[in-house]
């Protein structure tokens, strides 16, 4: 494991533990086992070790889309129907306390938003190679980041039942089978 990264799971210990306003560079440098003008090398302020933390949650929810992409047959939606499966997934960056404290860092300083914005721009375009209905995977995906963002919050709706009949009802909707889907 990198320094980089040894620096990010200290802060993001932090963060889980005592939340983003207890995160400082001399905290992450004591419990990721190095100086101080260690973490300084790889990040020049809290905002900066912040923006990695926010870089780590967003290459975790693009590495949990392309492998639900790559399970996911081929055809029309592929991509909005892997984003679906992928805010489902019990094991996403949503379910991990750090992003909604997070949440709270970058809604201070939206210059932090940069790697969000540049993922989703990527997840936008994959979004429109394969999707016939454009309002229909956007409307779908659009909901997927509500849940996301409630999950990051603490808003829990319904049970494990509503959340899998949820998901189906998403899938329907993204469906070539589906009356009111475009061919």
């Amino acid at each position: 494991m990198s320094t980089r990264d040894k620096i990010i799971d200290a802060a993001m210990t932090i963060v889980r533990d005592a939340g983003v306003g207890k995160l400082t560079l001399d905290k992450a440098a004591t419990v990721a086992g190095i100086s101080k003008g260690g973490v300084l090398y790889h990040f020049r302020s809290k905002d900066d070790l912040i923006r990695g933390m926010v870089q780590r949650l967003t290459d975790q929810c693009d590495q949990i889309n392309q492998s639900y992409y790559a399970q996911e047959p081929e055809g029309p939606y592929r991509w909005a129907r892997t984003l679906v499966r992928a805010c489902f997934d019990p094991n996403g960056p949503a379910n991990d306390p750090v992003g909604g404290a997070l949440l709270a860092a970058v809604t201070l300083n939206p210059l932090l938003m940069e790697p969000i914005h540049a993922m989703y721009a990527k997840w936008r375009e994959r979004l429109s190679s394969d999707s016939p209905d454009i309002v229909r995977a956007g409307l779908v995906c659009t909901a997927m980041d509500g849940l996301y963002f409630q999950r990051l919050m603490g808003i829990h709706r319904g049970d494990q039942g509503d959340a899998r009949r949820l998901m189906e009802f998403a899938l329907t909707l993204l469906s070539p089978s589906n009356p009111g889907a475009a061919p």
